[in-house]
């Protein structure tokens, strides 16, 4: 199978090395010419994915018409804030029954919309397929060969196997789930939780309070995510609890290391300032909180982070005004 990968960062990378590794004619799109060709001859992504061999069957572009035009299926693997610039760019491109493969969490930063309605706006007559792949997927570990698995959602049977048949392996179990809405959701709310994990470890607050917020956390992911139509069902899997355990746990993850620098004394400007990765929770607290106000969702966790992100609230203080909240059922 001919597999496109758009996007040349540490995931869009570790993503193409699986593809290659699932005995398929792989490129690695790149945006610019001269990474296309050190890629190439280096065989090494030192910038975003350092100390990780590209296979030598990996072929490397900068020509994105070309790409498009081969290829069976699309992974889409940019930063949410490009996500709708580059589907404009490869639309005439784009021809009947390709698959393309949302690989990016987030939401839409300008309009706040899911990115999958994004790729529905920007496709939809072009009779294309769309599919999320999302869960607990450290670039770092997968593109080294570490044990992972993944879950693509997807309204349709055939395009679920044809996308797991196309990057599943020994070590990258693929799963497919039919709750399209709930596996994109949970890949983007999760990071918001992250940023709170990292304060909790930058506070040193210890286990008992990152359990605390995980399993909060959880349940108000999941309260968000059935108020907009997914599965409860799918936020005890990958792309709910997996997902959600390795962001918020790992040192690979930009979410808790931003979260851990707030709770250092760091303002979220100075933080995007002073990185090359997207903090994608920075965002999504915003535009899922303004989400949940409109839905009458309750998501205390997302409204403190959010005032910490966005009223200049300490960290400390925040913490101290959701712990002093009244006692209820765990449950209801």
């Amino acid at each position: 199978m001919n597999v496109a990968i758009i996007g040349s960062g540490s995931w869009g990378t570790a993503l193409a090395i699986k593809s290659v590794v699932a005995g398929n004619d792989t490129t690695l799109y790149c945006r610019r010419s001269e990474l296309a060709d050190l890629l190439s001859n280096c065989r090494e992504n030192t910038e975003y994915l350092p100390g990780v061999d590209l296979p030598e069957a990996l072929h490397f572009t900068s020509d994105l018409v070309s790409t498009i035009q081969r290829a069976q299926i699309v992974l889409i693997v940019t930063p949410s804030v490009h996500v709708r610039n580059v589907l404009k760019s490869i639309r005439p491109c784009v021809h009947k029954e390709q698959i393309f493969v949302l690989c990016s969490k987030g939401v839409e930063r300008e309009t706040g919309k899911l990115l999958t309605t994004v790729m529905t706006e920007e496709l939809a007559d072009t009779g294309c397929h769309i599919a999320v792949l999302t869960g607990p997927n450290h670039a770092e570990e997968v593109g080294r060969n570490l044990p992972a698995a993944a879950v693509v959602g997807t309204k349709s049977d055939s395009v679920a196997q044809k996308v797991q048949k196309a990057l599943h392996s020994k070590e990258f179990r693929i799963y497919t789930s039919y709750d399209f809405i709930g596996v994109e959701l949970a890949g983007a709310t999760k990071n918001i939780i992250a940023l709170a994990a990292g304060i909790v470890d930058g506070l040193s607050l210890g286990d008992n309070c990152k359990a605390l917020l995980l399993t909060r956390g959880l349940h108000e992911m999941t309260r968000f995510g059935v108020a907009l139509g997914a599965q409860k069902e799918t936020y005890a899997g990958l792309a709910g609890m997996g997902d959600l355990i390795a962001t918020c746990m790992s040192q690979h993850s930009r979410n808790r290391a931003a979260g851990q620098a707030l709770a250092d004394g760091k303002s979220m400007d100075y933080i995007m300032n002073h990185t090359n990765m997207v903090v994608e929770g920075f965002f999504a607290t915003a535009i899922v909180r303004n989400m949940a106000i409109e839905h009458g969702v309750d998501m205390p966790i997302t409204q403190a982070l959010y005032e910490v992100l966005y009223e200049n609230k300490s960290p400390k203080l925040a913490l101290q005004e959701l712990m002093s909240r009244n006692s209820k059922i765990e449950v209801s």
